[in-house]
Formats: structure tokens, sequence, C-alpha cells
């Protein structure tokens, strides 16, 4: 996640022609002006918090980006990579972020996203599954 301060560095992170889509709403973000208002427009914003508070913790097999969103999982190769996030959205709720995403030159020229918000599991399915909360 970008803060207010960094939006000036996404040239650096995707290319001028960057698409982002959005399956479920129908969607489709085009170019660094766009994707930029839509992060800067975000209902919520970054809740008031401020550099210090944001950091990147972690190994190479699992790491933060405090305190919004944790990196499930990410893999790829060839330019063509999917990463899964859990995030926790400015009113508290909890969601899944999983995006699929391809980089040349070292910088984003598509991504799709998918968001799926996290719920309980049906008292019908316990008998037939695991619990793995969290992960």
């Amino acid at each position: 996640m970008l803060l207010a301060a960094d939006y000036d560095r996404l040239p650096e992170l995707l290319r001028s022609d960057c698409v982002h889509d959005y399956p479920q709403s129908g969607e489709r973000i085009r170019g660094i002006a766009n994707i930029r208002a839509v992060f800067e427009q975000y209902p919520g914003g970054l809740g008031g918090q401020d550099r210090d508070s944001l950091r990147v913790t972690g190994d190479t097999e699992r790491w933060a980006m405090a305190p919004n969103f944790t990196l499930i999982r990410s893999s790829g190769a060839a330019g063509s990579y999917t990463s899964a996030m859990r995030a926790r959205y400015p009113d508290g709720s909890e969601w899944y972020v999983i995006s699929m995403y391809e980089l040349v030159d070292g910088r984003q020229t598509r991504a799709t996203f998918f968001f799926a918000q996290v719920f309980e599991a049906p008292e019908w399915r316990r008998p037939y599954t695991e619990n793995v909360a969290g992960s």
C-alpha cells in the first residue's frame, strides 16, 4: 500500500499504460493518473496513519505491510505473478485480496484484483473440514 507521500513514485512501479481490472464490479482503470486517483480517493484512506506507523516486516517466507495488509503468498515467474493478501479495511472488516499481475522491465503493466470478505464457515461443513483461520 502506498502512502500519499509515495504517489509521485507510481511511475517507478507502474508502466504509463498500466491497466487494473476489477472483474467483480466490471471496472477497468487505465493509466497511472486514474490508478493514482482511485488510491487517493479511497473512502477512509489510510486512517490518518503516518509513515512511521507503516512498515514492511518479516522474512522471505512471510511478510506484512503493517498495519493494513498481510501478504499470504506470492508466486510466479517470467513476468506473470499471483499474490494473496489479507486486508483490514478502514471500517474494520477483513477481506482477502487476490491479484494476478504482469511485470515488464520491473514495472507493473496489468493487474486483475479479486476481493472476498471473510465469513464464518457454515455449520453443515464443519464435520468435513479443518480450521485454518488466520491463514
